[in-house]
């Protein structure tokens, strides 16, 4: 049985007692939902849905959405144990905006999937955008994705990978740190970097570099098995290991008649 609430070019509020609040303190409180089509109520599947613009709200955290799902917990049925939404995401939590083609959050560990052919995470100093899913468990602060993962830092500096994990500090979402994984590439405004595995650190500014390390900058090329960038002073270092030495490729830039 199902019940619809539905008019139009009016938008509708459902408030929802209970509703532990996305990326916040897991206090009791009240969660609002609007919609400009239609809210339901699936009595037995214990679902309500929002469609039409709709929009779930609650103090700084916000969601909209074409359509959203609230599901109603099992044991406790003035708790939401889940949400749902579809087409044009938009998660936006204090300073951070997080877009997708779908979204699932879990109240009880507090995770969020994104999915869909293009989703991203960006804040301040950062954007994050994957084509297959991006992960984020509010708890430890830690976002994983992959597809096609790019991480873009303010220089403009840009790390795009395989798969890519990020980790967040718990008091303000700035990012830490990161790491990636699989077809590494560094691009910055004068080198192109290219590497197996990299390691970057918000703090020093540092990333490290491992494995098949080549970095290219203007008509010189240096190649190792290891090696480092420090962003804030543009110092580059690369090292050998037994079985490779380091080799460096030096041209001259080409006279300009």
């Amino acid at each position: 049985m199902k019940k619809i609430i539905n008019k139009n070019n009016i938008i509708y509020f459902l408030t929802l007692f209970f509703f532990k609040s996305a990326f916040a303190n897991e206090n009791i409180n009240q969660f609002k939902v609007e919609a400009d089509k239609s809210i339901e109520y699936f009595e037995k599947q214990k679902i309500y849905v929002a469609s039409g613009n709709a929009k779930a709200s609650r103090g700084n955290f916000s969601l909209k959405a074409e359509q959203i799902k609230a599901f109603i917990g099992e044991t406790n049925k003035s708790n939401i144990s889940d949400i749902e939404a579809t087409g044009n995401v938009i998660i936006i939590n204090q300073k951070t905006i997080a877009k997708s083609g779908f979204a699932k959050y879990n109240f009880k560990n507090r995770l969020i999937i994104l999915k869909g052919d293009n989703q991203s995470i960006e804040a301040k100093k950062f954007r994050l955008i994957s084509k297959k899913f991006i992960s984020f468990d509010d708890i430890n602060k830690i976002a994983n994705s992959e597809g096609d993962v790019k991480l873009f830092l303010t220089g403009p500096i840009s790390i795009s990978s395989k798969k890519i994990s990020a980790n967040f500090d718990k008091v303000n979402n700035t990012l830490i740190s990161a790491s990636a994984k699989g077809k590494v590439k560094i691009q910055t405004k004068s080198e192109t970097i290219t590497c197996n595995s990299a390691k970057y650190d918000n703090k020093t500014g540092i990333i490290i570099l491992k494995g098949n390390v080549i970095i290219r900058r203007d008509n010189s090329v240096l190649t190792g098995e290891t090696g480092y960038m420090n962003l804030k002073n543009r110092k580059s270092k690369i090292e050998s290991s037994k079985s490779q030495r380091v080799k460096g490729i030096f041209k001259p830039a080409k006279k300009v008649n």
